[in-house]
């Protein structure tokens, strides 16, 4: 019997489509996808895909990083118009340079500058008239007066990050309180800590700022510290009331200290944490000992980091008692802690999603132990593990492949990279008279404790 030949279309098997054939919604949703090298190689290809890769959608979210501007020309310039890039990152740039990159984009709103190297520089981006977001990598080279100056025209700025400013007096600090849509403001300064009175003026009358970072690099002193609040709750202004007081509301709170905490006869940063009913993430990097005050961490933990850090085992089970809510720990380079109790962490913390154990020396039996929690979705055991191909493929087989292991080495990012240019250097850090007053003034304790 002679079988019918029945046509490809009734068969249910879908033809191929082209890639020209799918809707261009689909094809721009697809390029957005794509690091900016790939865009570049699709680009290429012929002009339809020319016109997509360069429509503004595609390049809304990117920072363009422009060096050697002399370099580019007319078609360029075109190109980037076309994109409407509103951010760029400017490398090492001379006043020509400068002066053709603002004529030629004069809308930017985003702009990140590596060096100064005159006022002139400074003074051009008057012409940038919707600037919302500035970040001035090195201000040594100019003096505090002609960049706040220069910075405080910009009254639309939201974000503000000056780095290496040599010193900021009282008069020239006050004057940022002028920039009321400030969300953001990090201050980097060389020689001395900031003013501490000036400093209470400002955050008093930034009535928008949800994000403060403070460092202070001396020669052999370095401080961080970095304070987020979530957007519905503003830093509410008074005269009267002590200006840490006023904010419970912080959820995010980053302490970067190395040496002897000098803390160790009064639990002052446990009373600090106490005041913190709110925070939700905790940043420690070098802090000598958690086990003072881990008592004192709020419940409301659901991140924590803590770096090079001494954290016992009766730590860690206060700490799983205190912060059941944690979903994410970096433990990088800290210590103190054993085997065991790494066992432990599926009953310790069931809810964690991410865990770092970057340098600590994992064995086969406690990366099958760390298989156990099962919501679990990232595990870091990069620089120190000594984990045989066997244990690593038992590990996914039993998981079912659902948590992404690393066991290489990766960089570490960080949101300011000209605060620190290595990734885990030994800085000795000590608390500068900025951190002595906002922790003085947060937990009524006096000064003079802290010498």
């Amino acid at each position: 019997m002679q079988e019918k030949s029945i046509p490809a279309s009734n068969t249910g098997i879908m033809r191929a489509t082209h890639l020209l054939q799918l809707p261009q919604e689909m094809l721009t949703e697809i390029i957005m996808y794509l690091p900016a090298a790939e865009k570049s190689k699709v680009r290429a290809t012929c002009s339809f895909f020319k016109d997509l890769v360069d429509q503004p959608v595609v390049w809304q979210k990117s920072t363009i990083v422009l060096r050697r501007i002399s370099a580019f020309n007319a078609e360029f310039w075109d190109m980037l118009r076309k994109r409407k890039i509103t951010s760029v990152e400017v490398k090492d740039i001379r006043l020509k340079q400068w002066q053709k990159l603002l004529r030629f984009m004069p809308g930017l709103l985003d702009v990140t500058v590596d060096s100064l190297w005159s006022e002139e520089i400074l003074q051009g981006l008057q012409l940038l008239t919707d600037l919302q977001k500035l970040h001035l990598k090195t201000c040594s080279r100019l003096s505090e007066r002609s960049v706040i100056m220069e910075v405080v025209r910009f009254q639309r700025l939201t974000h503000l990050l000056l780095c290496g400013i040599t010193f900021l007096s009282d008069s020239e600090l006050i004057k940022i309180a002028c920039l009321q849509n400030l969300h953001t403001l990090s201050l980097q300064t060389v020689q001395k800590a900031l003013p501490e009175k000036a400093l209470e003026y400002v955050l008093f009358h930034l009535p928008k700022l949800r994000e403060l970072s403070l460092s202070c690099i001396l020669s052999k002193e370095h401080f961080l510290l970095c304070l987020s609040l979530p957007d519905k709750h503003p830093i509410p202004y008074s005269s009267e009331e002590r200006f840490l007081d006023q904010l419970s509301t912080i959820h995010t709170l980053t302490v970067c200290y190395i040496k002897d905490f000098l803390l160790h006869s009064v639990d002052v940063f446990g009373q600090v944490l106490k005041n913190l009913p709110n925070l939700t993430e905790l940043n420690l990097l070098w802090i000598s000992n958690l086990d003072m005050f881990v008592d004192n961490i709020p419940s409301s933990l659901v991140k924590l980091s803590v770096i090079g850090t001494k954290l016992s085992n009766s730590a860690l089970s206060c700490l799983s008692d205190k912060s059941w809510k944690l979903r994410e720990m970096d433990l990088t380079l800290s210590y103190g802690f054993d085997e065991k109790t790494l066992k432990q962490f599926p009953h310790l913390f069931p809810l964690l999603t991410r865990l770092c154990l970057s340098g600590f020396v994992l064995t086969d039996n406690i990366l099958l132990s760390l298989a156990k929690m099962e919501s679990l979705r990232e595990l870091d055991v990069t620089d120190g593990t000594n984990l045989t191909k066997e244990a690593i493929q038992n590990f996914h087989i039993t998981t079912d492949c659902r948590v992404h292991l690393l066991v290489e080495r990766h960089s570490v990012s960080s949101k300011c990279d000209c605060l620190w240019s290595t990734e885990y250097t030994a800085f000795y850090f000590k608390p500068t008279t900025v951190y002595r007053a906002l922790i003085a003034k947060c937990t009524a304790i006096r000064k003079t404790m802290f010498l």
